[in-house]
């Protein structure tokens, strides 16, 4: 099994700079009635019926890295940029992270017990992850004219849960996924090679031609395999640690991607 599996671990020690921020904490509750940790973001100004953008973090991280301006993702300036487009932003902690943390399961212990061959806690927390963003998203769409735009943007094993996710949700129109790691297909429903096929979305790739989670040749792959239409592919000179210089190219694709997938 590729050593993909250990992504963000380099990035443990990053501290946590919060800006000053409007989060504000809804209740949100698993299929398996887990409590799941969610912010709400209102955007700038005012509108009877704003896009949507849920956020997903990576591996070892927590949703507050939407709200920092911090290494790994910058997180704090995409949040502010998607509200400033008039996104209303929703931020979630992924199953073992953040406010949901298991001091008896750690998320770096589970992917490093996958790479070493017992895949399956590591397998459920991602595949969990995927069906709490599910409830969120219905949740969130449930009431009132649909959005006119839902969009899923992650970072690393954020990217990874939101392909998953893509994949499964029709409801789903934009989807911006930043340095994927190349996860072994023997992970089933928690490679998204395996389900790349149903990635119908209007697409954004952000990929780094020196990331040793995922070779050229792996998200080439992966990126021609989507039957998406409306897909693009950026790659940057860096690790897995993209140039801040990534939310322009993130920006100037959402100014410019249609509304409709």
């Amino acid at each position: 099994m590729k050593r993909s599996l250990l992504l963000g671990l380099m990035f443990l020690a990053t501290p946590v700079a919060h800006a000053a921020s409007p989060a504000v904490p809804i209740e949100v509750r698993a299929e398996d009635g887990e409590r799941i940790p969610v912010w709400v973001l209102e955007p700038e100004g005012e509108g009877a019926n704003p896009p949507v953008a849920l956020l997903l973090h990576g591996l070892t991280r927590s949703k507050d890295d939407w709200l920092s301006d911090a290494e790994p993702t910058f997180g704090g300036a995409l949040t502010e940029q998607l509200r400033s487009a008039g996104y209303r932003v929703y931020l979630m902690d992924a199953r073992r992270h953040g406010a949901r943390a298991t001091p008896d399961a750690r998320p770096g212990t589970l992917a490093k017990r996958a790479h070493a061959g017992a895949p399956g806690p590591y397998q459920a927390m991602i595949v969990d992850t995927v069906r709490d963003a599910q409830v969120l998203l219905t949740k969130v769409l449930a009431h009132g004219k649909k959005p006119p735009r839902v969009l899923v943007a992650g970072y690393s094993m954020g990217a990874q849960v939101g392909l998953l996710l893509a994949s499964r949700e029709p409801r789903v129109t934009h989807l911006v996924t930043m340095v994927p790691p190349h996860v072994d297909p023997v992970l089933g429903d928690a490679a998204p090679v395996n389900r790349i096929g149903k990635v119908h979305q209007t697409w954004l790739l952000l990929t780094a031609n020196r990331d040793p989670f995922s070779t050229e040749e792996d998200t080439r792959k992966l990126f021609d395999a989507a039957p998406s239409k409306r897909k693009t592919r950026r790659a940057f000179d860096s690790g897995h640690a993209l140039p801040r210089e990534y939310l322009d190219a993130v920006r100037r694709w959402l100014s410019e991607a249609p509304r409709l997938p």
